[in-house]
């Protein structure tokens, strides 16, 4: 398995030692990842706050996800991710856990894999791509990316942070994979 992703990448597996067993590593130097999305429900975001006991808070930015006895109820999160940024910032309010499952499309039989992120600019997003998604109505081509923001802040200060990106391409099919892996 590390071979074929290591060949879909363009990199070599390593052999790496971890918690007393060797294990392999594929480390790639590339600024995306060509992937298969097969549905919207493959992206999720959600709001988890942790305290000393453990999660605290769990919702979708509407309603609770768990506990199950607070399912379905209203979280009392504030409606624009603004508000909700400056809530979490202060230790008050949960934040984002966006995770999207897809496949290698030069290489669908692997299995899926799964990519998270508590980035707020990537969950602020997630909204839109779902939408791009449902419009394909099929499995999704789409390029899984991590750019690099970089901008002078108002106070002067240099500020740089890495922001995932998902753009959908079109549908995909698995002669797509045999163009890709050739």
């Amino acid at each position: 398995m590390a071979e074929s992703i290591a060949s879909t990448l363009g990199a070599e597996p390593q052999r790496r030692s971890a918690n007393g067993s060797e294990q392999l590593e594929v480390v790639a130097e590339k600024a995306s990842l060509r992937v298969v999305i097969e549905n919207p429900g493959r992206l999720t975001a959600q709001m988890k706050l942790w305290d000393s006991r453990g999660l605290a808070h769990h919702c979708d930015g509407r309603v609770f996800l768990s506990p199950e006895a607070d399912a379905g109820h209203p979280c009392g999160c504030p409606p624009g991710m603004t508000e909700r940024r400056a809530r979490a910032r202060h230790g008050q309010g949960p934040q984002p856990v966006t995770t999207l499952l897809f496949r290698l499309a030069g290489c669908p039989g692997l299995g899926s894999f799964r990519f998270r992120s508590s980035s707020w600019r990537f969950a602020e997003t997630v909204e839109g791509i779902r939408t791009q998604l449902a419009s394909v109505s099929a499995p999704a081509l789409c390029d899984l990316a991590i750019r690099t923001v970089e901008f002078t802040a108002q106070n002067g200060r240099q500020v740089s942070y890495h922001k995932p990106v998902v753009k959908v391409l079109g549908p995909w099919a698995p002669s797509t994979a045999m163009a890709l892996a050739a």
